[in-house]
């Protein structure tokens, strides 16, 4: 659960781009990104708060909800 201040929007991601607290959408599932690890030839493990991982291959493009907080909101 985020904070209610956070507004989460649609963001395109790849492994350079993922970060923690993206939720993603994989398998008509949702993931909240907990960490991630970077791999060999730039790749990256992605671990999700299940405990699951899924890794990331430098062409592969996701579509996240990325939290993030609006301006003029405290």
């Amino acid at each position: 659960m985020y904070h209610p201040n956070l507004v989460l929007t649609l963001v395109e991601v790849t492994a350079a781009t993922v970060r923690r607290g993206d939720l993603l959408e994989i398998g008509q599932r949702e993931f909240k990104v907990d960490h991630a690890q970077n791999m060999p030839g730039g790749g990256k493990r992605v671990y999700f708060d299940t405990g699951e991982a899924f890794l990331m291959c430098t062409g592969t493009r996701l579509f996240a909800m990325r939290p993030v907080q609006p301006a003029g909101r405290v």
